[in-house]
């Protein structure tokens, strides 16, 4: 049986893997969109962007499908001032997404619904940036079919090196439960700075 040398073996080996490598990169998304794309068509969290969503402490956050719908389901099992503050469950906005929003009233549009299993009987948003912090949380009741909630946000500073986007669940023992379907993010007139 035919046996390659060492010598020819691992950068024959070593080729291969990074060839590898490089062609499951190139099928994936590279393109990054501009300040212009993004202030023009702002943000859309739904589908396989909900993968996502990060959690502070006190909150669990899961991905599901019905049907072909996607949505995150979470549970709080505390207020968001009670203990270690958080954004709660949150999407970080990116480098590129601050530049193109900073500077700009925002209008957030939060399609939820109460989840089945223990529903909450409302839901709290917000948007961590320069300026808002916990104080700016806005409850909003919520029903068992989905609904658009939306808000706008006028921003204290017009340059952001942060950017959360905040939601928490009421947080009853027996019903601390939503389901987020889709999160939208439009960038309004720009504010005087």
């Amino acid at each position: 049986m035919f046996s390659l040398p060492d010598w020819a073996f691992y950068p024959i080996a070593a080729l291969v893997t990074g060839g590898m490598v490089a062609g499951a990169l190139a099928f994936g998304d590279s393109t990054k969109r501009t300040p212009e794309q993004i202030q023009a068509e702002g943000l859309v969290y739904e589908g396989d962007t909900l993968n996502a969503i990060g959690t502070g402490n006190g909150l669990e956050a899961t991905v599901l499908t019905e049907g072909q719908t996607a949505f995150v389901r979470i549970a709080a099992s505390r207020g968001p001032l009670d203990g270690m503050q958080s954004a709660g469950a949150f999407f970080a906005l990116a480098p590129h997404e601050l530049e193109a929003l900073q500077g700009r009233r925002l209008r957030l549009t939060f399609r939820v619904r109460a989840a089945s299993d223990q529903p909450a009987e409302g839901v709290r948003f917000n948007v961590f940036l320069p300026g808002i912090g916990q104080d700016g949380w806005e409850r909003y009741a919520v029903g068992d079919d989905y609904q658009d909630v939306t808000f706008d946000v006028s921003p204290p500073t017009c340059v952001w090196d942060h950017g959360y986007i905040g939601i928490w669940p009421d947080w009853d023992l027996e019903r601390n439960t939503i389901d987020l379907e889709r999160v939208d993010v439009t960038a309004l007139e720009s504010i005087e700075c």
